[in-house]
C-alpha cells in the first residue's frame, strides 16, 4: 500500500469573487501534492468554498439573489479559476452540500453526547465581516483585525467546550513537537494555548443561512 499524504486549503469565503490571495495558496498546495506524487505518496488535496452566514446573506441581498442562488455562482466561478490555471484539486467540497450538512450534525450530536457542547449567553460586539465575538470592545467600537465597526449582539447560543482541551493539547505539544510547524507558529501557537482557552460559540440565533442544529 503506498503512503498516503493529505493537504487542504482553508475553505474559501464567498462573499465575493475568487483573487489572487485565494490562487495563491491554492497553488502552493497545488504544488505541495504534485511533489508528494513524485515521491511515491498517495496526495490528496481537499479544497472547497464556505457559503454560510450572515456575511453572505447580505452579500446575496446587495445582488438581489437568494443566498444559494449566490452561492451557487461564486462557488462555481472558484472552480473555473483552477481548472483555468490548471491545478490538480482532488476533492472540491461545498459547505451547502447535504453531505458535508449530515457530517456537522452527526458531529454536532457526538460531541453534545459526550459532554462538550452546553447551551449558553451572549451579549457583547460582534464582527460580521470576520464572523468574531470581539468581548473586550464596546458598543460601536472598530473590529481588532478589519477595523469595521462591531454590532451589539444578545443571543443565546451553543457552546463548545473549548477550555475543557488546555491540558490535553499542550500534553501533545510536548510530546509531539513537529505536531505544529514552522517553530515560530509552534511558540505561537503554544503562547495563545498556555493562556486558556474560551469556549466557543457554535451557532447562532438571527441568521438563516446556515446548517440547522440537529
Amino acid at each position: 500500500m503506498s503512503k498516503r499524504y493529505y493537504l487542504t486549503t482553508p475553505i474559501y469565503y464567498v462573499n465575493a469573487a475568487p483573487h489572487i490571495g485565494h490562487a495563491y495558496t491554492t497553488i502552493a498546495a497545488d504544488a505541495i501534492r504534485r511533489c508528494k506524487r513524485m515521491q511515491g505518496y498517495e496526495a490528496i488535496l481537499t479544497t472547497g468554498t464556505d457559503e454560510h452566514g450572515q456575511k453572505v446573506e447580505r452579500a446575496a441581498k446587495a445582488t438581489g439573489k437568494s443566498p444559494q442562488e449566490f452561492t451557487d455562482l461564486i462557488s462555481a466561478e472558484f472552480r473555473r479559476q483552477w481548472e483555468t490555471l490548471g491545478l490538480a484539486v482532488d476533492r472540491f467540497k461545498r459547505t451547502s452540500d447535504p453531505s458535508h450538512h449530515k457530517v456537522v450534525q452527526d458531529l454536532f450530536l457526538r460531541c453534545q453526547k459526550n459532554g462538550y457542547i452546553e447551551k449558553g449567553s451572549y451579549t457583547g460586539q460582534y464582527c460580521v465581516y470576520d464572523e468574531l465575538y470581539v468581548n473586550e470592545a464596546g458598543p460601536g467600537d472598530p473590529c481588532p483585525d478589519c477595523g469595521r465597526p462591531t454590532e451589539t449582539v444578545t443571543e443565546e447560543n451553543y457552546f463548545f467546550k473549548l477550555s475543557a482541551f488546555r491540558d490535553r493539547l499542550l500534553e501533545l505539544y510536548a510530546k509531539e513537537p513537529n505536531f505544529i510547524r514552522p517553530e515560530s507558529r509552534r511558540n505561537e501557537v503554544l503562547a495563545f494555548v498556555e493562556r486558556g482557552l474560551s469556549d466557543l460559540s457554535i451557532s447562532r440565533t438571527t441568521i438563516k443561512w446556515c446548517i440547522p442544529v440537529p
